[in-house]
């Protein structure tokens, strides 16, 4: 098992207003907002609103390995969440894709892989949320060569579809979610809780 026990230094790629960092913070997770990567200016306005930052609009085909900041990794964890667009995967989109070069929205997902080949030092945890589309029929030859790509890479990568309602919010929202431990780790995910 893998047990973080170093300050946690958060990137979000895709940042949007900030779902996932609110998420730690709703967990009493105490962590370092230290790269926010987002090209919607609505978005990072309403993320600088709600956590009192200062970033700007970017975006992440013109990001570099060096924009994440990632350094020491034996004194911090960093953890890199990149929820990228599901325009093109959703049922209620256009079903374009994500295959590598396509030019679509959510192809967008392979800067991801370009800025992690770039790294000297990786960071320790990658955490993706998105449509269950993204391991659906369709798209999943695409999410096998990210799966691959990221083992590549020396990540053991987890993946499973939870829904909402069984735990604790009273939504029936189904996503899927991949954590990504770099090394050779176990990862579990959480056991269903009744809504109440």
């Amino acid at each position: 098992r893998y047990y973080i026990t170093k300050p946690i230094r958060l990137i979000e790629l895709f940042a949007g207003i900030g779902a996932q960092a609110k998420a730690l913070k709703n967990l009493q997770v105490p962590f370092e907002h230290h790269r926010v990567i987002e090209i919607d200016q609505h978005a990072i306005d309403s993320y600088n609103a709600i956590f009192g930052t200062s970033f700007e609009v970017t975006d992440i085909t013109k990001v570099k390995s060096e924009d994440l900041g990632i350094e020491d990794t034996e004194a911090y964890e960093y953890i890199l969440t990149y929820s990228f667009p599901c325009q093109d995967l959703s049922k209620a989109g256009k079903k374009k894709g994500m295959k590598k070069g396509s030019g679509t929205r959510s192809g967008l997902l392979w800067e991801v892989e370009r800025i992690l080949n770039e790294c000297d030092e990786l960071p320790q945890i990658l955490l993706m949320e998105n449509v269950p589309d993204v391991i659906g029929q369709r798209n999943i030859v695409e999410f096998h060569d990210w799966f691959s790509a990221l083992e590549n890479l020396g990540y053991s990568s987890y993946v499973k579809c939870l829904n909402a309602k069984n735990y604790g919010i009273p939504q029936n929202r189904n996503r899927a979610f991949m954590v990504s431990i770099l090394g050779d780790y176990y990862y579990s995910f959480p056991k269903k809780i009744p809504l109440k």
